[in-house]
């Protein structure tokens, strides 16, 4: 096999692995796989690649697989021609198709990703097929199509729905969430052409990889600086309580209090976060309170109580940051009780789980909840809640989704365009790692980098918004 034909192998029949097919899906895909290789050593040293695969009948199957593995239909097998819509030949008949002819390649991807698809994926393939109702004038339907955007709705239809299910699903006011979910609706809100859905694509994942890092630094900070306020709390009524371990409690203190402030004065000053910001922006205040999600995507959170905001700006600006005497602070009535956590006080086993039940009940009637959650799923997240889901789990699968829904769109406006016959030229711009996660050790090493590399200039440029 040459070179031009082991390069189009790479590349194309890569793709249909990615989504890691089974069953009779991968048998399709291996039996297509063992003809590709076939025909390119049929046709070594032949550079008309796309004109090879047309005649072989291979273009049109490799879209029905890829739209079937990207839709994870492993029950898909390859059927004969005489069972899928006839699909016009332009090489063998010298005249221009029929707007019927012309839509039977889109009746080919359309009926291999039914059985899976989302309402509104249906919708938008209903509406371009009616064109031929529409008029019999290809250049007319073709027309229709383009001002009405009608192919790239089939495109997008799906991404679109699941991005705003993710919307109405993912607390707005925790940027963690939010942030990336928001990133991934803009690029199917405002493109207008399967190539910009493309492009766009690639400069939303070049913007998560920033988010992910702003993300990252911001829960860092901020959990800093609540553990410490915390501290000052727990050790303060150590103290008070006495016993043979105040000294250590006292000395802890101490400790304590410098490193409040100097927390504080590196967030307010190099940062921008004071505490005014922080009361005033909605993700800040969450994370003054210690957030536990109860959900995958915590829309639903267990936090310390909210009077904590009034208790930390009180200690924070009347015991921490004046030089008050400890003996003052200590014999002084503190206006803002701070309230622990629940479950520091009752060491309840059932206490997660009254949570957990809480949050389904609020969440039942949510889109993206009622499609994505089953029981199973449900029993692993009670297991997991003991400590709260992971707040670097979330961060990693928020990028993980942001990868998929950027870099699916992508695929999906190179099939589509692969189905009206531009199999090679459509391909081409795809970008095939639909697979990476962001590690904990690789996040926390961008942001390390960050802070060595540029100083805290860099950082507070992270910000800009």
């Amino acid at each position: 096999m040459d070179m031009i034909w082991q390069a189009t192998l790479d590349g194309y029949v890569k793709l249909l692995y990615d989504n890691d097919p089974q069953g009779p899906l991968l048998e399709s895909i291996r039996d297509f796989e063992k003809r590709f290789c076939q025909v390119a050593e049929e046709n070594r040293g032949n550079p008309d690649v796309a004109g090879v695969l047309s005649r072989a009948g291979l273009q049109d199957e490799y879209n029905r697989l890829y739209m079937a593995s990207i839709n994870r239909n492993n029950d898909y097998s390859a059927v004969s021609a005489e069972d899928q819509p006839q699909v016009f030949d332009y090489q063998k008949e010298q005249r221009l198709p029929t707007v019927h002819e012309f839509l039977n390649s889109y009746r080919l991807v359309y009926e291999e990703i039914r059985p899976n698809a989302r309402e509104a994926t249906s919708r938008a393939y209903e509406k371009l097929f009616e064109v031929e109702k529409r008029t019999d004038d290809l250049i007319e339907a073709q027309m229709i199509i383009e001002r009405e955007k009608l192919i790239l709705n089939t495109v997008i239809a799906d991404y679109k729905e699941l991005a705003e299910d993710f919307l109405k699903a993912a607390d707005p006011n925790y940027e963690i969430t939010s942030s990336v979910v928001k990133l991934s609706a803009g690029t199917y809100a405002s493109a207008s052409s399967l190539d910009e859905i493309t492009y766009m694509g690639e400069i939303a994942r070049g913007k998560a990889d920033d988010l992910a890092v702003q993300n990252l630094v911001k829960i860092e900070l901020m959990v800093q600086f609540m553990s410490l306020i915390y501290a000052w709390e727990h050790t303060k009524r150590k103290v008070r309580e006495g016993g043979p371990r105040i000294g250590e409690y006292a000395q802890a203190m101490v400790v304590t209090r410098e490193k409040t402030r100097s927390c504080y004065r590196f967030m307010s000053r190099d940062m921008g976060i004071d505490f005014d910001k922080m009361e005033s922006t909605p993700f800040y205040r969450i994370m003054l309170l210690n957030p536990k999600g109860l959900d995958e995507l915590w829309r639903i959170k267990k936090v310390m109580h909210p009077d904590n905001i009034k208790a930390s700006r009180y200690v924070l600006f009347e015991e921490i940051l004046p030089d008050r005497s400890l003996e003052d602070i200590l014999l002084s009535p503190q206006k803002e009780p701070y309230y622990e956590p629940v479950d520091t006080i009752h060491d309840d086993p059932g206490l997660d789980d009254e949570y957990l039940a809480i949050a389904a009940e609020l969440n039942k009637d949510i889109p993206y909840f009622r499609r994505n959650r089953t029981d199973a799923e449900l029993r692993e997240q009670r297991k997991a809640a003991k400590n709260g889901f992971s707040s670097e789990k979330l961060l990693q699968n928020m990028k993980q989704l942001n990868q998929k829904l950027s870099q699916g769109a992508g695929g999906a406006a190179a099939g589509a365009a692969g189905a009206a016959g531009g199999f090679t030229g459509g391909l081409r711009n795809m970008s095939p790692d639909m697979k990476k996660t962001l590690g904990k050790s690789a996040a926390k090493g961008a942001a390390a980098t960050a802070a060595k590399e540029v100083g805290r200039g860099l950082l507070r440029g992270l910000f800009r918004k």
